[in-house]
């Protein structure tokens, strides 16, 4: 397994310029295929960047309803060497195969267990249009790797005056898995929160949010259509603040105010 706090190197390529074929180095992500057993049994493997990978499965076990809070969690082993990481849990858990074998950097399946029941968010928590424009211009600008290799996704928690928590990684479902994880494990509470994506919002980014019950979802990309009906039907704003500054809401626009 590569250093948990190198998620880049240099590699050779070539490039093809004005001036001819030339050799050049470039910096590029690194990635991960590290296999998650849960109380004793494989559970998945799982394509990401080989940083903060205790807050992935918390966050990971907790949007898919294994796990209904922290403290469910009793130890984490990640073998280096074998790129395993190992959980154990203080609830008996029966694994069942909603997760593929395989979860790529798209995330799982189907995103979420099937049996799982969501409840509409209900909480009066307002963001201000300025305060959209301010935090998504410090979002673009908290990543290095980003900034480094223009190759990994990235996800935030803010208030509505500062980002609180922040990932990267190359998979946009991890990288929310792993900022949420991390807001899991240290108590913090979502309804006075928002939380801030690169990618663009699909239905199981949508209901990963949702399992975690934060009511304000910022991205700098379009959401699909699926995407925006589960959040109009579960009680979340979503919020796209472009890069010509238009902000666009797309559900429950009474939290975004002037």
């Amino acid at each position: 397994m590569a250093d948990s706090n190198k998620q880049t190197k240099i590699v050779s390529a070539t490039a093809f310029t004005s001036q001819g074929r030339t050799r050049v180095e470039k910096r590029v992500c690194r990635e991960l295929a590290l296999a998650l057993y849960l109380n004793g049994k494989e559970l998945t493997t799982i394509l990401s960047s080989p940083n903060n990978i205790e807050d992935l499965v918390f966050g990971l076990l907790y949007s898919e309803g294994l796990i209904k809070k922290a403290k469910d969690i009793t130890s984490i082993n990640i073998d280096n060497e074998k790129a395993v990481v190992s959980v154990e849990t203080a609830i008996t858990l029966e694994v069942t195969p909603y997760l593929r074998p395989l979860i790529a950097t798209g995330g799982s399946k189907s995103g979420i267990a099937p049996e799982r029941i969501f409840k509409n968010i209900d909480t009066n928590f307002t963001v201000s249009s300025s305060q959209i424009t301010s935090l998504m211009s410090s979002f673009m600008n908290t990543s290095k790797v980003y900034s480094d290799t223009r190759g990994i996704h990235s996800a935030a928690v803010a208030t509505p005056e500062d980002i609180i928590a922040s990932r990267d990684d190359i998979g946009r479902h991890n990288a929310l898995d792993k900022v949420l994880g991390s807001c899991l494990r240290r108590g913090i509470e979502p309804q006075n929160h928002l939380i801030i994506i690169s990618g663009r919002i699909s239905s199981e980014i949508l209901l990963k949010v949702a399992a975690h019950g934060y009511p304000v979802l910022l991205t700098k990309a379009v959401p699909t259509d699926i995407g925006i009906s589960l959040a109009k039907d579960l009680g979340i704003t979503l919020v796209r603040r472009s890069y010509d500054n238009v902000i666009t809401v797309y559900s429950h626009d009474w939290r975004i105010t002037d």
